[in-house]
Formats: C-alpha cells, sequence, structure tokens
C-alpha cells in the first residue's frame, strides 16, 4: 500500500501525540438577565452560577467551562429543565414547582408553614431527606442533585389590607401557582387565583386579584410596593430549587472532574445561602423606604396560621406524592430539630 509522504508525517504526529482531548463545556441555562437589577449585583442564584463557573474553570485549569445563558433565552423553567433532562444543555435553574412535576416526592419541602427557620430548612435538606429527595429525582428525572438553593429564603405575602391572623386572609383573590400554593389561601377563607408572573402587576394595580406571595426581593424587582401598600412576612412557603446537573453527562466524566464539578457546587450553595440572607434583609428594608408597612408575624400568630393550615396540606399531600410515609417523615425531622 502506497501512504504519501505527507500522511506518514500525518500519522507519526498521531502516534507521538494521542488524539486530541476535547474541552468540556457546561452549558447552563437560567431564568434572570446577567447583573441589571441591583446595581451590578447578581441575585442569589445567577451569582451562584457564577460562582460555581469560576471554581469550575479555576480548579480544572481551563479544560471544563461552564457557559451561562441568561434571561430566559433558552426557554422558560419547564422548557429549561427538559432541555437538561433530554442533555441538551446540562444545568438550569429550574425551582420547586419545576422539579415536583416531574417527581413528585419533592413536593414535601413546599409544605406550608413547615420550617420555622432557614437554618432548620438547611438541615433538612442537607440531611437524609434532601438526599432521599435527591436520590429520586436522579432515578425519575435524570439529574445528579450536589444540593438546594434558596432564591431570597421564604415566600411572604403583599395585600392592600392588613394580614396579621388567620381571618385576615379571608375574602382576598390571592395570585397563586399551583395546588399548595393555593392550600392556605383556600383554608383561610380567600380565593385562589392563577395569574401568569408578567401580568402580576397590572393584575394587582387594577383589582382582578388583592393579594400574592413571593420572596420580598421580588417584591421589589417587579416594584409591586407601587401597587400593594403591605408586605406580610408570613414565611409560609420556602423557596428552594435544585443545584444539578446531566446525571447521564456528569457520569461520563472522570472521577477527577467529578469531584473538581461537586466541590465547586458546595461552594456555590454556601454562597448562595448566606447571599439569599442578606438579600432578604436589604429587600425589607428597601420595602420600607418605599413607603410600604411591613408586617411581622410573631411565633403565635405564624403557629396560628399554622394550626389552620397543617391539617388540609398533610392530607394533600399523602394523596399526591408517591411515598407518603415521607409526609409524617419530614415532619418527625423539622419538628426533631425545632
Amino acid at each position: 500500500m502506497f501512504f504519501s509522504r505527507g500522511a506518514v508525517v500525518a500519522l507519526a504526529a498521531a502516534l507521538i501525540t494521542g488524539p486530541a482531548v476535547a474541552d468540556t463545556t457546561i452549558k447552563v441555562g437560567t431564568l434572570l438577565p446577567e447583573n441589571d437589577w441591583n446595581a451590578g449585583q447578581s441575585d442569589p442564584v445567577n451569582g451562584m452560577y457564577e460562582l460555581f463557573k469560576t471554581e469550575v474553570e479555576s480548579k480544572s485549569n481551563g479544560e471544563i467551562t461552564v457557559d451561562i445563558a441568561y434571561g430566559g433565552s433558552l426557554g422558560n423553567p419547564d422548557e429549561r429543565l427538559a432541555q437538561v433532562r433530554q442533555g441538551i444543555i446540562q444545568m438550569t435553574d429550574a425551582g420547586d414547582a419545576q422539579y415536583a412535576n416531574v417527581y413528585p416526592d419533592a413536593n414535601v419541602f413546599t409544605w406550608p408553614y413547615l420550617f420555622p427557620t432557614e437554618e432548620i430548612a438547611w438541615e433538612v435538606f442537607d440531611g437524609p431527606i434532601g438526599q432521599e429527595i435527591g436520590a429520586g429525582i436522579r432515578d425519575k428525572a435524570g439529574v445528579h442533585v450536589f444540593g438546594y438553593w434558596t432564591s431570597g429564603g421564604f415566600k411572604h405575602y403583599s395585600s392592600n389590607t392588613p394580614i396579621r391572623e388567620p381571618g385576615d386572609l379571608a375574602g382576598q383573590k390571592v395570585r397563586v401557582l399551583g395546588p399548595l400554593f393555593a392550600l392556605p389561601v383556600e383554608t383561610l377563607g380567600g380565593s385562589p387565583t392563577v395569574v401568569p408572573f408578567p401580568e402580576l402587576y397590572t393584575s394587582l394595580k387594577t383589582g382582578v386579584v388583592d393579594a400574592q406571595d413571593n420572596a420580598v426581593w421580588v417584591f421589589n424587582i417587579a416594584k409591586f410596593y407601587e401597587v400593594q401598600q403591605y408586605l406580610i412576612l408570613s414565611g409560609h412557603i420556602y423557596a428552594w430549587g435544585v443545584l444539578g446537573i446531566n446525571a447521564a453527562f456528569f457520569d461520563s466524566l472522570s472521577p477527577e472532574d467529578q469531584a473538581i464539578l461537586t466541590g465547586a457546587a458546595e461552594t456555590a450553595l454556601a454562597w448562595n445561602r448566606q447571599a439569599s440572607q442578606e438579600l432578604e434583609a436589604r429587600s425589607v428594608a428597601f420595602a420600607k423606604e418605599q413607603g410600604v408597612e411591613v408586617i411581622e408575624i410573631d411565633a403565635a400568630a405564624k403557629a396560628a396560621f399554622q394550626e389552620q393550615v397543617r391539617p388540609a396540606a398533610s392530607e394533600w399531600l399523602k394523596k399526591n406524592v408517591d411515598d407518603p410515609g415521607l409526609v409524617d417523615r419530614i415532619l418527625t425531622e423539622v419538628e426533631s430539630l425545632s
């Protein structure tokens, strides 16, 4: 067989150097725009992915790169999670509702009035039940779970009527998303109403709905302080999401690269939680500066809300999760930490 001189040189070079090793790219899709909502500071979720990127690229000497697509450019949260599951992208900031849709047992983390403090929520997320839910998400959704992030801590109600005790929600039309968010409203005599977020400001302004719930920083960036007189620190549902990656992609990496990603995730999650707490404190102060009356819910009042809502929420969860025993187990764990 005859080989040209050029072919011989190329073959020799390949034998000496071996095949070229392609760099690895992790594509991430997020909801919020890049650094444009708070004087150049990233929110706790985008900032978490940015720190993850810095850690991964540094520790891998640039052999692994992280490409973040901001502003929902890759679709809505459900679409982005579907892309992760299909391996089109590797990571996204899909949150509680999206993961509960694909793995119903994750609904237990969204149980109204379950967590008395953020610190207890974190202990549960990082503990046996968090690991159990993570394993289920990997098995059912194909997402390897590094851990759980938060986007500003607890969700709180806002309204044009003060809410200080359970009866104060009666008769109010409250914007909610999903059945677990509707349960507290229904149980306390309100009318849960589904309104897409882009329409919420106008709906509050025109009276289509009277109240809504979100983390305080969301209340501020959406300028709800222009159309809502009261911010009630009800802390009724904890806002969480999954820092995860397509499981097949993660499994394809070397043990060394897997360790780099896992370490970067731990660093990013620790930052996220601290940044989230700091953000909530700043956000409450900012809302007050805009003329909003902030109503603190003391322990006794919160217990009254919890007492009325918990039975209905427990019943709903036991009918809608795959493992009804999980409902009692998470409650027992929270009570043991309280």
